[in-house]
């Protein structure tokens, strides 16, 4: 018990605005390119987008890691993580669940130390989703139980990328997220 640990922001860490023109960027390289990736992960296939592949978006994305989320990431996991620079990004990308294609993702455990759950837009755009977790224990309870996490665009849900974890379905509208994947650095 107590072992992975979870965490949704109460509030959004990035703002809506960014997360936005995200989504805008996102949806109009895919028009260009001829629709989204649906066969990049054999494990948990997802229909997405590289972040690395989106130069404007990879900037943006570089930006926000160094200034907010490896710090917020740090201030979370404080017994695993010796600070914001010791944590590196080994893959991120934009998915895209909506009605006519990915509507969920099946449960999995991620080959991260941590992972994060990015959403780009708020909740109100769709019905369902959000990062199910298998097994999860609120703070203070001892009963443990599957649990969904979600926020609105530029909340975060972090966890340790052991904790076994799907993508709870959508029923309606269509959601964005970016998943992010990290590891730490011992070699410092």
């Amino acid at each position: 018990p107590g072992e992975p640990r979870a965490f949704a922001s109460s509030g959004p860490l990035l703002p809506a605005d960014e997360c936005a023109e995200v989504i805008r960027i996102a949806e109009a390289t895919a028009a260009a390119r001829g629709g989204w990736q649906t066969a990049r992960h054999a494990q948990a296939a997802t229909t997405d987008m590289n972040v690395k592949d989106v130069p404007e978006i990879l900037d943006w994305f570089n930006s926000r890691l160094k200034s907010t989320l490896f710090p917020m990431l740090a201030a979370r996991f404080p017994d695993k993580i010796s600070g914001p620079d010791a944590i590196r990004a080994h893959d991120s990308f934009i998915v895209k669940y909506d009605e006519e294609g990915q509507r969920a993702l099946p449960l999995h455990v991620d080959e991260s130390a941590f992972s994060f759950t990015i959403a780009l837009n708020d909740r109100s755009c769709y019905e369902g989703g959000g990062t199910r977790f298998e097994r999860a224990a609120r703070p203070g309870s001892d009963a443990w139980a599957e649990e969904v996490l979600n926020a609105d665009a530029g909340g975060v849900v972090a966890f340790a990328g052991k904790a076994r974890h799907g993508g709870f379905p959508i029923s309606s509208g269509t959601r964005y997220i970016i998943p992010l994947f990290c590891y730490l650095d011992e070699n410092k």
